[in-house]
């Protein structure tokens, strides 16, 4: 079977967002089958995930950590509401402030 998904990977305080095709190897059960990870380090910085809400939110919680920057419930809301404009299946989000809108509390 075939699950339509986004990868997110963490690169020089950016993060990328990917609109791909996972089939279900790559999916984790522990997750209830709506997580990936590549066959890489445990510890990349690569993740994948079935819904954008929650690739949005790892986003989010990568520039945070990233900025030494906690997240509150609103701004995991607010992430999760973004809405990317997708160019070739690719989205650049720039910041934490470009990913909330500026709201960040």
């Amino acid at each position: 079977m075939k699950f339509p998904g986004y990868w997110v990977s963490v690169s020089e305080g950016k993060v990328l967002l990917e609109r791909v095709t996972f089939d279900e190897t790559e999916l984790d059960p522990a997750t209830n089958w709506k997580q990936a990870w590549q066959n890489q380090d445990v510890e990349s910085q690569v993740k994948g995930y079935v819904e954008l809400e929650a690739a949005l939110i790892s986003a989010a919680a990568s520039l945070a950590r990233a900025s030494g920057f906690t997240l509150s419930q609103s701004d995991r809301h607010q992430a999760a509401r973004f809405e990317p404009v997708w160019q070739s299946d690719r989205y650049e989000i720039q910041s934490l402030s470009h990913l909330l809108g500026a709201n960040i509390s």
